[in-house]
């Protein structure tokens, strides 16, 4: 069960352990300014702007907070926050439940992550000190995944009681496609529908140990498959690349367009081979005198390994995978290029004449 500590009570046991008296500054809540690092999250549009970048005002995340009283020696006992939710209150940032203030003195350390309904724990016994995740499961329905983040935030003046800036990272990586007629031969052009594209056998849960790095931790336990059905449907490719969502073209990245996947090493060489399964159709066309009937359902495996740097999908990544589905093989006429071989040379020695008697030797 995730504890809520009153920061009077906290601050009364941490004054217990320190020879200076603690006050309590009743006008001096703890509140934060939440913002997301990168626009990889699902939760988050592709976009740069400010107002993209804000931590959703709908959403809400945990925090652990430890002070150190005299500046350097952290209370990690009694925790400040000890797992406590955060979520937007009237444009404020600040505990969900209960009031929770700033020491009058010394520095404080901000541990977050999203969302709170993981199994956090805080490690404060080895280093890096920080936040651990057991457990983890991102679900298999495109759009409606978690986008696991973490934050860290340290030595904070109490003094000055700032706003704690919290900047999450993504430590998932995660996936989109764009598809594309990429036909050359013009009136072949507009010819092939896509029908179905299919990531399958990614790894969907696992637990996650914190790094030196921010959100590059370490990832364990890796056990659950799952196939994510990336576009399904049946419309004609256009010359222009265009992102693939549940069942439709998109303009951009969105939550039904990206998903999100454990970081993982890339399986070769067995039947679980972590592939791209494209299918399409072609239409009826004609080309160079010959008429061809329309071509049903075709399926075509890209196998992952080989095209992921390292072949391992990490942290805060997103992977864009860009395919391009072309009909000039169908235009491949039966061409010949005749040449003549020169003659090869064969050297015939040992042939000597006796010139005394006229004969061969």
């Amino acid at each position: 069960m995730k504890k809520v500590i009153i920061i009077a009570a906290a601050a009364l046991a941490l004054a217990a352990c320190s020879k200076n008296e603690v006050n309590v500054p009743e006008a001096s809540p703890i509140n934060f300014a939440p913002n997301a690092l990168t626009t990889k999250a699902l939760i988050l549009p592709d976009s740069n702007s400010p107002e993209q970048l804000a931590f959703p005002t709908s959403e809400s995340f945990n925090v652990y907070a430890f002070a150190a009283l005299d500046g350097s020696t952290y209370n990690y006992a009694t925790p400040l926050m000890d797992d406590v939710n955060i979520s937007n209150q009237g444009g404020d940032w600040k505990a969900t439940t209960g009031t929770y203030l700033w020491p009058a003195t010394g520095t404080v350390d901000f541990y977050a992550y999203y969302p709170g309904s993981l199994n956090a724990t805080f490690d404060s016994a080895t280093e890096p000190k920080g936040i651990n995740i057991t457990g983890i499961s991102l679900g298999t329905a495109i759009g409606s995944q978690i986008d696991p983040l973490v934050a860290v935030t340290l030595a904070q003046q109490a003094t000055t009681k700032p706003q704690v800036q919290l900047v999450f990272k993504h430590i998932a990586s995660q996936i989109a496609v764009t598809a594309k007629d990429a036909t050359s031969t013009e009136s072949l052009k507009g010819k092939i529908s896509i029908e179905k594209v299919t990531f399958k056998n990614l790894h969907t849960s696992g637990d996650y140990t914190k790094s030196t790095t921010i959100g590059k931790g370490m990832w364990s336990n890796i056990n659950t498959t799952a196939d994510f059905v990336s576009f399904q449907g049946s419309e004609v490719l256009s010359t222009t690349e265009s992102y693939l969502s549940g069942a439709s073209f998109v303009a951009s990245i969105d939550n039904s367009a990206a998903f999100v996947v454990i970081p993982d090493n890339v399986v070769t060489g067995t039947a679980a081979d972590q592939i791209i399964e494209v299918q399409y159709s072609i239409a009826a066309y004609t080309i160079n005198g010959f008429d061809y009937p329309a071509t049903p359902t075709q399926t075509v495996n890209i196998p992952i390994y080989g095209r992921v740097s390292a072949n391992k999908f990490q942290n805060g990544k997103r992977y864009i995978f860009h395919i391009g589905i072309s009909l000039d093989g169908a235009n491949n006429e039966i061409m010949f290029s005749p040449l003549v071989e020169g003659w090869e040379t064969e050297d015939i020695d040992g042939i000597t004449i006796d010139a005394v008697n006229a004969t061969l030797l």
